[in-house]
């Protein structure tokens, strides 16, 4: 099988390393910017790639929504198997890039968009197969738990966390990405899409960490409960709601003990019960180790067993979505998520949402 690699930056560059163990599998091209064209199989030229008779597959290593979601499209219509680690690209094009995947009888894989090496996809995929999924849920960006970790052991203020989680290289010079809840949102509409087998709603409530003070973190602990930037999604029939929110944990829970940038996931099923997955959820080897494993059920003609054909009309209920919402210094009981985090944000105060006991 011949593949083309679409960047390589860190993602791009692990992957071909993983390729060359790999047996019947060669890369043909890997595109890259001009001025950075130092092997002879590097083209700065995207169409050379897309439009190759030869080439089968196509990874998606790029960041970004775009050129990614155009050129995902173009490669799925003339016929090609697309991996992808791009979630950003994924959410945004989710319906229209599936709906083309099956038009033209091809794969469309993107384990590695969802927690970096933990296999998520492919389980809630496998368990999914037998159990009706309603509710995931889990710590999906690294940075702000680097971040919460952070304030909350080593007593850090949310600035100098911030700096650490810069200095180490796990927060961008721009990090609105992370602490805002973006990636996480990316992240929780592709997952629980897979998990309720039908299209989720993508204008969601949203919240990040910003307002997450020391002194909060510090009456939590006395209380012995933490904080953790979290997606949530459950669904009751064929209703759901999903959220991105700062979620209030019992400190023995498994979810508070997670360290530094690792992720926890955990999705229940109405015969498996509550399945927890955990692991690194970014970097190039478990990133790459996550893309190549999509490439290998590709290659042995297994893929169509990791696909979903979202079949479930779903109906968006925010009102499920419901506890003891922390807005400011005010705790309103049995409260609705989505109406109590706006009030946070129209306020500027810090929110934390704390499931019903």
């Amino acid at each position: 099988m011949n593949i083309g690699i679409l960047g390589y930056g860190t993602v791009g560059r692990n992957v071909h390393k993983l390729l060359g163990a790999v047996d019947g599998v060669s890369v043909k091209y890997v595109l890259e910017q001009r001025g950075k064209l130092t092997e002879s199989f590097m083209t700065p030229d995207p169409e050379l790639i897309l439009s190759d008779p030869d080439i089968e597959l196509i990874v998606d290593a790029l960041p970004g929504i775009h050129p990614s979601y155009e050129y995902m499209k173009e490669a799925l219509s003339h016929g090609k198997h697309v991996v992808s680690s791009n979630k950003a690209a994924i959410c945004f094009g989710f319906t229209e890039l599936h709906e083309l995947a099956k038009e033209n009888h091809v794969s469309l894989l993107y384990e590695a968009s969802c927690g970096g090496g933990i296999p998520i996809i492919e389980e809630i995929l496998r368990i999914g197969a037998l159990d009706d999924i309603s509710r995931v849920s889990g710590i999906l960006n690294g940075t702000s738990n680097y971040m919460l970790w952070q304030m909350d052991k080593a007593g850090m203020s949310y600035e100098d966390a911030l700096r650490d989680a810069q200095r180490l290289g796990y927060a961008e010079a721009d990090p609105t990405a992370d602490v805002s809840g973006f990636d996480v949102k990316n992240k929780i509409i592709i997952l629980s899409s897979l998990a309720f087998d039908g299209y989720v709603e993508k204008d969601i409530p949203m919240i990040g960490i910003e307002a997450i003070t020391k002194e909060m973190m510090d009456g939590l602990r006395a209380q012995q409960k933490a904080v953790k930037l979290m997606g949530i999604a459950v669904k009751e029939g064929d209703r759901y709601a999903l959220a991105v929110t700062p979620v209030i944990v019992s400190s023995l829970s498994l979810e508070a003990n997670v360290p530094l940038n690792f992720n926890i996931v955990s999705f229940e099923g109405n015969y498996v019960g509550e399945v927890k997955l955990y692991g690194q959820g970014a970097g190039g080897d478990p990133t790459a180790d996550a893309v190549v494993r999509d490439i290998l059920k590709v290659a042995r003609g297994d893929a169509a067993c990791y696909e979903r054909h979202f079949t479930k009309t779903l109906a968006y209920d925010p009102s499920l979505l419901r506890g003891r919402c922390h807005v400011g210094d005010r705790v309103l009981e049995d409260a609705v998520l989505a109406e109590a985090s706006a009030q946070a944000i129209r306020e500027q105060v810090p929110f934390a949402f704390e499931f019903n006991a």
